[in-house]
């Protein structure tokens, strides 16, 4: 792991340095994560550090190199398949931990829209459930259909969600607004469970009976 010794900016001449502090690159990201990876900026990240902001440029030329190694640090923890029984056990273990992560990584959702090549960060990820689906026949079409299917209804699903919980200046949260721009007599209930899982778990499942009848390839 690099380590970087943030030098002051300026010495007078003749000034005894003091004791240089130091930080890693698993430093940074833990300050990213902290300030949320939608969100963080390169300023905040050497607020938490203590340090001025170009000695973060030391590790990463740019935010872009940070969000990539923050993507590539979650998708290093991503649970692989391992003999599970059949395709729909894979592809709920697939729908569990695109949930997990979105869960731990607050911000994960959004970045995954906003930045382009996101994806290409869990190629090797993808290629194992790809692999696992193979052993159930399915064609690596097949299996990057759903894997991309599914993938996006829960980090979609989980951007509402985080909306839903995200709670504004007056304390009032996205979910109480909702509650509050219904009409009484609306066909749409907020309910609680808007929040959490439960409606993503019925979604993944209407997609599994779906692709019992049909799988397409892309």
């Amino acid at each position: 792991m690099s380590q970087v010794n943030v030098d002051a900016a300026a010495r007078a001449p003749g000034k005894k340095a003091g004791r240089k502090p130091a930080f890693t690159e698993d430093d940074v990201l833990a300050a990213v994560f902290d300030e949320r990876l939608d969100r963080f900026t390169m300023a905040a990240i050497a607020r938490r550090l203590g340090v001025v902001t170009p000695a973060i440029y030391r590790l990463f030329p740019s935010r872009e190199e940070i969000v990539v190694a923050c993507l590539d640090r979650i998708a290093g923890g991503i649970r692989l398949p391992e003999n599970e029984t059949d395709w729909g056990a894979v592809l709920r273990l697939w729908a569990d931990e695109c949930w997990r992560v979105c869960e731990d990584f607050p911000g994960l959702s959004r970045v995954v829209y906003d930045y382009a090549p996101a994806f290409t960060r869990i190629e090797g990820i993808i290629a194992e459930y790809a692999r696992a689906l193979a052993v159930h026949g399915k064609t690596a079409g097949q299996a990057m259909f759903a894997l991309d299917f599914i993938g996006d209804t829960v980090f979609a699903c989980h951007l509402g969600v985080e909306s839903l919980r995200e709670v504004d200046g007056r304390g009032v949260s996205g979910f109480d607004r909702v509650k509050d721009a219904v009409a009484s007599s609306s066909i749409i209930e907020p309910r609680e469970s808007w929040r959490e899982r439960g409606v993503v778990d019925a979604k993944i499942e209407f997609i599994l009976v779906g692709l019992e009848h049909h799988w397409p390839e892309i």
